[in-house]
Parts: structure tokens; C-alpha cells; sequence
């Protein structure tokens, strides 16, 4: 038997083996595990309830006709869940990439070219209280929010560009953050200490919640603040330092929420980022297993800023719905480019790599939507999105300035800086969006689309000793007008019963390519939006009271002119479409409350991605047949929570992960994303309204590689790695 096949049917005999756990014990509180469809805590003996209403239509997760999840704050808290690495990995369908800090992916039903950020926008949308965070072309980063006092995290599988627009190819993921409430004063604090293997620091955490009324009912603020330290486990050998990848991310969030009546509500959010690691998080794989050697800190950091304003007023027909709001990325990151640029010119090592990118960020969007439950109901909206972008970088050495001066002039030179060259994108888009349901008794139609009319243009320049001719490429421009529809049927056999079936299509931007010609070689000027279509049909059903909750579907995508990275014969990489691929997938969700006091949960995703055709002009020709990147067969994560009836009501909770081994890259084979399995406990105990739990997390401290950069001499392949066994105890008061 293959390894990976044993370790899969060693994972589902553990998942299988926690059905049989805890004979019958007393009653207490309960919750649902964190897929679950309501993921909301009940009460006792009580049966499972849906109460999570979510997206623009204000659908509950089970009258959603297509695939969707939903994680609580609260959930998310019991967990020890703080990041994307903690939570998203563990949905139906979802693979979650743990790369650099910012620039991780999720790839959502096996739609993705690479297992890292793609050569243009990616495939998964990632919003903020609905307010996209993927702009066009390559990004500056995608910030992943501390979950602390989030009201909850949605994920949407399967195309949603009828709704959410480009990018959301493969799925759509929502971080939904806690808004001011004017009924009472409310606050929190937090705080954890943890160790993990192979650093040499404590890490820790601090995190503050306090909301406070200004006028009763009316007017309030809220307050958010958090930080993590989370200490290195990688040795850079090069730089001498133990545990160099340090990395401290700073959250700050402000919600002021004023409704002047029943009908009326005016919204704000400010939410700050910033994230800073000491040196990179990959290894090195020629070098040892948690080992890499550069000869200086690679930094990476990373700070993000949201402002937005929010209307939502109910007029009785419809609900109107206006967000206007700006975001801004930047970014700082260094390498160390002394390996391929040794000594250049005479100089001293270590030859320094920068790059500094930016990018501002406009959203604006109005809808009107009816009320939901009636014979027909329907949503209008509009949209504009505007988005500017800028990287520099630039190449240097200690002294490069005297040593190089008399071998090339001072007009390549920048001081010490002997490459320099900027990039910029000015990118927007226009739409306007719609759907309309008809319900026949048990019978609901829903037929929607979205317009869109996008726009990037670009240009670059290039400068110094390694451009002697100053390259300046003329600037480049990609226009495409587009219709993504969906339609959907559902049938509500019972109360607790929906069978549903659905055709749905996704977007993204196209961009033009900004390089210069290569004599010989047709460079195409740009690429447009793939062609995605995704077919669907599922079952969502509760069972005895609600205890037993089940989520299946099964799906096929076709997936026509890929967006994709090749390269010339210069070696300089250029975006373009081609070939075409298919995904056939099904999806399994089972939520069982077992006892009063015991809940199980299990997932598990069926994924079968391959080219279909071959695309023999690539500097590696991709051939018919070969695996998607990020494209796992096989999906599978549990859970287990029991709860004590006593005074302090202890919870133990067991959960368990894996995935099974797939390419990281379509052109470049041997980058793998390993099978490997991660199991994670907690034990929690209530002391009034403070909370002590105990955790350790990869318990079998396992090397799991989620993404790569390849295989080049002499580092070997450059991986990423999930963080190696961490334990710690954590500390939650709630007024």
C-alpha cells in the first residue's frame, strides 16, 4: 500500500474511532463543532438550531442553494483559532498554502495554476464585511486578520461572481468583524503564552475588546486591539541566528455604529495591520529539516489600513445597502540575491535585494434588496471598484558605488544601488449585478448575473548596470466587457431537507504584459478572464431533533483558457491564456451532537483536477493529465469536543487534519505539497467569566509543506513548512 493511502485511512480510522468515544456521561453545555451548519452554541439538551444568517441576500446556511460554511467568533475562540492556518484548512474543500506572512493562499475546490499567488488576481476572493480585498494583477498581499472578537468567518465554495465580483473563481471567503452595539457595555481581554519546537523565545499574545454606548440604543463605539509574537522556528546558519523567522503582527480595529431609528443604520470601520518578519519563513532543504542559510535577514513587512462607510436603510419593500471604502497595502521585502550575483563587479557580499510595493484601494457599491420569504424576491446593485499600484526594487552592496564607479560611470549607479527599476497598474472596474428568486411552493428558481467592464493598464522601467540601455516598456492595456450568470433550483422537501442544484460562473482580471519585446519571440500584449463553469447538485438535511446534520454535493468545473505564467527563452516570465482543465469533485459535511455533551464533526472533500490539454509552448511543456496545483484528492479533517457537567464546566476538544499529497506548481514537478496529517488538542475550564485552556497544536510535531519555490542550487527546494509542535495556555475574560 502507498504511504499516502495509509496515512489517509489512518486519519479516517481515528476520525471513524471518535465516534465510539465517551460512552454516555451527564448532560451539559453543548456546541456544534466548527463546520457545523448553524456554528452557534446551544443549550443542553436542546437540538442543533440554524440561526446563522450570511451573505448579501441575508440567506441562512441552510436555504443556501450551493456550498457554504460559516465559523463564529465565538467557535473560532474555543478553538485557539487566531489565523487562516488555524481554521480554513479544515472546511470542506478548502486547501489552505501557508506561505509568506500576507502573501498565503487559499485554494478552494482545487481552482488554482499554483499553490501560491498566481501570475495575475487570484482565484479565491478574499472581502472584509463584503469589501474585496483583491485588486488586480499580482498582490501586494491579503491580510489575514486576527480572528479575536470576529463575529464570524464565511466561505462560499464554488464560483460567486454574480455577487462578489472578480476573483472568486473557485470560491469567495468573508471575515465579517464585530460592529458596535449600543445596548450595553461590553469588553474582553486575552492574553496566551506558547513554546514552540526549535525557537528560542516565548511567544505570546495580548489582545483588548471594550465597547462602550454613547446614546442608549443609538450611538456606540468599539474598540479592538491585538498582538502576536510568534517566535522563530527556522535556523539560519548563513546569518548564525536560531529561530530567525520572528514575526509580530499588530491588529487595531475602531466600529462606531450610529442608528437614529428602527429603519436606520450608519456604519463605520477602521481596521489597521502591520506585520513584520525578521527573515523568511521556507527552509531550505539542502541544509537540514528546520534549516536555512542566507547571508543576511530576508525581512518581510507588511502593513495594511481599511476606512469604510456603511448605510443600510430598511424602507419596508427593500433594504438598501451603500458601502463606500479605501484600503491600503504596502509592503517592504528583502532577499538575498548573493548567490547569483557573487562578488558582482568586485564588490562585497552580501549582494541586497529589495522590493517595496503599495497599492490604494476604492470600493464603492449601492443594492437594493427585498425582503426574503415571499413569492418573489430580488436584489439590484451597482459597483465600482479603482485601483492604483506601485512595486520598486532595486539591487545593491555595501561600497558597490567606489568599487563600480570607474568600471561602468556614475550614470549607472544610484549610490550603492547598481539595479533599480518600478512597476506600476492602474486598474478599474465597472458593474452592475442582480438576482431574482421565484418560489413555487417548495420549488425556489433563482436566476442572477453580473456585468462587469474591466480595465488594468501598466508600464515599467528598468535602470542601472544590469539594464546598461535603460529599458522602459511602453505602457500596456487590457480592456474586457463580460456577463458571469448563475442559476440555481432548489427543493425544500421537509422543514429540514433542501436538495438544490446549480450552474454558476466566476471571473477575474485580465492584464496586459509590461516587457519589453524579444526579437524572434511573439510576446502576447496581455491575457483576458478565464472561462470558468461550475455545475453543481447537493443535499443539505437534520435529522432526530437537529442533532444529526449533513452537507453533501457533488460538482464539475470546466475550465477553459487558464490564466498562466510561462517563460521565454530569456528566461523572463509573461501571463497568458491557455489550455483547459476539469475538476470533478464531491463534498461531505456531518455534524452529530452524540450525547448532550459530546459533539462530532467530519469533512471530507473528493477532488480529481487535471489538464485536458497540452500546452507544449511552455519553457516546461504541461501535458494532458497532469494534477492542478493545490489540488489534493483527498480532503479530510474531524473534530471532537466533550464537555464535563460540574462547577467549572471543563471541555476537551480533539481535532485532526489531512491532505494528501499534490503539485504546488504546474511547471515545476518536483514542488510538492506532501501528504501529511496534523492532530491539535485543547482543555478549557470556566472560572465565572474567565476562561483557562490548555493547547498543544501538530501534536505529532509533523513537517507538513504547504507550498515551495522550487529547486535550485545550491539551497535545494525552498519550502514552507506548518509551524512544528507548539503548546501553551491561554487566558479569555469576558465582562
Amino acid at each position: 500500500m502507498k504511504p499516502r493511502s495509509s496515512a489517509l485511512l489512518r486519519h479516517t480510522a481515528i476520525s471513524l474511532a471518535l465516534l465510539s468515544l465517551f460512552p454516555a456521561q451527564a448532560q451539559s453545555q453543548a456546541s456544534p463543532s466548527p463546520t457545523s451548519p448553524g456554528g452557534e452554541a446551544q443549550a443542553g439538551n436542546a437540538p442543533v438550531e440554524e440561526v446563522v444568517v450570511i451573505g448579501k441576500r441575508g440567506q441562512s446556511l441552510s436555504n443556501i442553494a450551493g456550498g457554504a460554511s460559516a465559523i463564529s467568533g465565538d467557535t473560532l475562540s474555543k478553538l485557539g483559532a487566531e489565523s487562516y492556518a488555524d481554521y480554513l484548512g479544515k472546511l470542506p474543500g478548502v486547501v489552505f498554502n501557508a506561505g509568506p506572512a500576507g502573501n498565503s493562499t487559499a485554494v478552494i475546490r482545487g481552482v488554482g495554476t499554483t499553490a501560491g499567488l498566481d501570475q495575475g488576481q487570484g482565484p479565491t476572493g478574499y472581502y472584509i464585511n463584503e469589501i474585496p480585498l483583491s485588486e488586480p494583477g499580482y498582490a501586494v498581499s491579503i491580510p489575514d486578520i486576527d480572528t479575536f472578537d470576529v463575529g464570524r468567518v464565511e466561505v462560499l465554495r464554488g464560483p460567486q461572481g454574480t455577487l462578489y465580483g472578480a476573483s472568486s473563481l473557485g470560491g469567495a471567503i468573508n471575515y465579517v468583524a464585530k460592529e458596535a452595539d449600543a445596548g450595553g457595555v461590553d469588553a474582553a481581554l486575552e492574553s496566551s503564552i506558547s513554546t514552540t519546537r526549535n525557537t528560542s523565545s516565548i511567544g505570546y499574545t495580548a489582545k483588548a475588546m471594550v465597547n462602550v454606548p454613547l446614546i442608549k440604543d443609538q450611538l456606540a463605539v468599539r474598540f479592538v486591539a491585538s498582538r502576536r509574537d510568534q517566535p522563530g522556528y527556522l535556523d539560519n546558519i548563513g546569518i548564525n541566528r536560531k529561530g530567525s523567522n520572528d514575526n509580530r503582527v499588530d491588529d487595531g480595529r475602531v466600529s462606531v455604529v450610529w442608528s437614529p431609528g428602527a429603519a436606520t443604520k450608519f456604519s463605520w470601520l477602521s481596521l489597521w495591520q502591520d506585520s513584520d518578519a525578521d527573515d523568511a519563513s521556507y527552509r531550505m532543504s539542502n541544509y537540514g529539516e528546520l534549516v536555512r542559510s542566507t547571508s543576511l535577514p530576508t525581512r518581510f513587512d507588511l502593513n495594511f489600513a481599511l476606512h469604510s462607510a456603511r448605510l443600510d436603510h430598511d424602507f419596508g419593500f427593500a433594504k438598501l445597502t451603500g458601502i463606500a471604502a479605501y484600503n491600503k497595502k504596502s509592503q517592504v521585502l528583502h532577499a538575498d540575491y548573493t548567490p547569483y550575483y557573487p562578488g558582482y563587479l568586485g564588490t562585497s557580499d552580501p549582494q541586497l535585494f529589495r522590493q517595496l510595493g503599495w497599492s490604494e484601494n476604492r470600493n464603492y457599491e449601492l443594492r437594493l434588496a427585498s425582503p426574503t420569504g415571499g413569492a418573489f424576491e430580488w436584489l439590484l446593485g451597482a459597483s465600482y471598484q479603482k485601483t492604483t499600484k506601485r512595486f520598486d526594487e532595486d539591487l545593491s552592496a555595501e561600497g558597490a558605488y567606489e568599487i563600480m564607479l570607474p568600471q561602468v560611470g556614475p550614470d549607472l549607479l544610484r549610490g550603492d544601488y547598481y539595479y533599480w527599476g518600478w512597476g506600476k497598474v492602474w486598474g478599474n472596474e465597472k458593474a452592475v449585478f442582480g438576482e431574482a428568486s421565484a418560489n413555487f411552493g417548495a420549488w425556489k428558481l433563482t436566476v442572477g448575473g453580473r456585468w462587469f467592464d474591466t480595465e488594468v493598464t501598466n508600464a515599467d522601467e528598468r535602470y542601472g548596470v544590469l539594464f546598461p540601455e535603460s529599458v522602459i516598456t511602453p505602457m500596456g492595456r487590457q480592456a474586457e466587457t463580460g456577463f458571469s450568470p448563475k442559476i440555481s433550483l432548489g427543493y425544500k422537501a421537509t422543514p429540514n431537507t433542501l436538495y438544490y442544484a446549480v450552474a454558476s460562473e466566476g471571473y477575474r482580471f485580465g492584464n496586459p504584459n509590461s516587457i519589453f519585446p524579444l526579437a524572434g519571440f511573439d510576446t502576447p500584449a496581455g491575457w483576458k478572464s478565464d472561462s470558468l463553469r461550475n455545475y453543481e447538485l447537493g443535499v443539505k438535511t437534520a435529522l432526530f431533533d437537529r442533532r444529526l446534520t449533513l452537507d453533501a454535493a457533488a460538482f464539475y468545473i470546466d475550465w477553459e483558457d487558464l490564466q498562466v505564467r510561462l517563460y521565454r527563452p530569456d528566461n523572463f516570465s509573461y501571463g497568458t491564456n491557455a489550455g483547459k482543465a476539469r475538476i470533478r469533485g464531491a463534498e461531505f459535511s456531518g455534524t452529530w451532537r452524540a450525547l448532550d455533551n459530546l459533539d462530532l464533526n467530519l469533512n471530507y472533500t473528493y477532488l480529481d483536477g487535471e489538464l485536458t490539454e497540452d500546452l507544449l509552448e511552455a519553457a516546461v511543456p504541461l501535458r494532458k493529465g497532469q494534477t492542478l496545483p493545490g489540488g489534493s484528492k483527498h480532503q479530510l479533517s474531524s473534530s471532537m469536543t466533550y464537555r464535563w457537567n460540574n462547577a467549572y464546566t471543563p471541555s476537551f476538544t480533539l481535532s485532526g487534519r489531512y491532505i494528501s499529497d499534490a503539485p504546488a506548481n504546474l511547471q515545476q514537478a518536483d514542488q510538492r505539497i506532501n501528504g501529511f496529517s496534523q492532530f491539535d488538542a485543547r482543555y478549557a475550564m470556566w472560572f465565572d467569566n474567565l476562561e483557562l485552556s490548555l493547547f498543544v497544536n501538530n501534536i505529532a510535531d509533523k513537517r507538513g509543506v504547504t507550498f515551495g519555490y522550487g529547486s535550485e542550487e545550491p539551497f535545494g527546494q525552498q519550502q514552507f513548512v506548518i509551524r512544528p509542535r507548539t503548546a501553551g495556555v491561554r487566558l479569555h475574560w469576558r465582562l
